[in-house]
């Protein structure tokens, strides 16, 4: 019995030396293309309003992976165009795409109502959530992640379906790049 316990025990405690006594050997490399949120943040509590005026509050990321994008004032070109790859990346994960949410938080100051409502028809299913100011202070602190104002930086933020942020992703990247990390996500999670 001891033998038997022993074959199975030995290549978990060898593999455990070999990373502790040789750490350059851990590999440094991984095969995500979005930045890691490390350690992944729980998002707080809050109460907020869509365009359309349905209550949206930290339940709506419960069991779906939620693609999320911060913008603030105008939404031109480059709000537009991330918006759009947002929407083309949901739609690229065929079956898998009942598991994911676009989600959009937009401080609306100076913004018409009328522009407001003309970007919701442009993007329907985009859950559009304007902001006043000082609205959501604490839910936009989750997103500060360096020194970068998180409503300027115009990236996209993966939350997982327990209402985690837990990946982002830099304007300008490769799109194919969200696509494979949301595959592989999707395959192996059984959340969402």
């Amino acid at each position: 019995m001891l033998l038997v316990l022993a074959l199975f025990a030995a290549p978990l405690i060898l593999a455990t030396l070999v990373i502790t006594l040789f750490p350059e050997w851990k590999p440094e490399a991984t095969t995500n293309y979005g930045d890691l949120v490390q350690p992944v943040r729980k998002l707080p509590a809050f109460s907020l309003k869509t365009l359309q005026g349905k209550p949206v509050d930290e339940t709506f990321f419960r069991g779906k992976w939620t693609m999320l994008y911060l913008a603030k004032g105008a939404c031109e070109r480059p709000c537009v165009e991330q918006l759009y790859n947002i929407r083309q990346i949901r739609l690229a994960q065929g079956d898998n795409i009942r598991r994911l949410q676009r989600l959009m938080l937009w401080r609306v100051d100076g913004v018409s109502t009328a522009r407001q409502a003309e970007l919701q028809q442009h993007f329907p299913g985009q859950v559009i959530v304007p902001l006043g100011p000082g609205e959501a202070k604490v839910l936009l602190q989750k997103f500060v992640l360096d020194e970068k104002d998180p409503l300027a930086a115009r990236r996209v933020y993966l939350v997982d379906p327990l209402g985690n942020l837990m990946m982002k992703y830099e304007p300008g990247g490769e799109h194919r790049g969200m696509i494979k990390d949301l595959e592989k996500l999707l395959k192996y999670s059984g959340l969402g």
